[in-house]
């Protein structure tokens, strides 16, 4: 088996990260395999917000801990950086170029020994006021949406065995 399809059967959700950070180099070879990513008819509208500056990361977290009413909802399980891909809102291709890039992203990861999980909370709560603020602070645009974003750090996955429970017809 070569070692794309290897990457693609080994990576597994981290959900418990340590306290390490990812270089430079290696967090720019991550984001740059998502601007690689395949978007409809090549637009590219992704914009690519990597924080980790912690007290950011806190404040995102503080916004979707109370949005979601949720006490015990953790800081992304201790990533050392959030990737969030925001796309603008009325782009009709936007959840589909971002989980491309995202796919991307975390299968790179994977390939450089860091772990990843994707991260949804968001998609349904970027109009509110407490979240809208701290994105902007984060330089995302008023008018882009988030459809998705990746937990990046080092840790090991809870769970390394996976049972596959899609289908695959063939018509030929």
């Amino acid at each position: 088996m070569n070692d794309v399809l290897q990457n693609i059967r080994a990576r597994r959700s981290v959900r418990a990260f340590e306290d390490k950070a990812i270089p430079e180099e290696t967090m720019q070879e991550i984001l740059d395999a998502g601007l690689w990513a395949p978007s409809a008819m090549n637009r590219q509208l992704w914009q690519f917000t990597a924080v980790s500056n912690k007290e950011k990361l806190t404040a995102l977290q503080n916004a979707l801990k109370a949005i979601l009413d949720r006490p015990d909802y953790g800081r992304f399980y201790n990533a050392d950086t959030l990737v969030l891909v925001s796309v603008p809102r009325d782009y009709e291709h936007g959840i589909a170029d971002s989980a491309c890039a995202l796919e991307n992203m975390f299968l790179a990861a994977a390939s450089l020994g860091v772990g990843s999980v994707w991260i949804n909370q968001f998609k349904n709560n970027c109009d509110d006021a407490r979240l809208r603020t701290v994105l902007s602070d984060c330089g995302i645009p008023a008018d882009h949406v988030i459809w998705g974003a990746a937990a990046l750090g080092y840790g090991k996955p809870q769970n390394a065995t996976r049972e596959n429970k899609g289908k695959v017809v063939y018509i030929r």
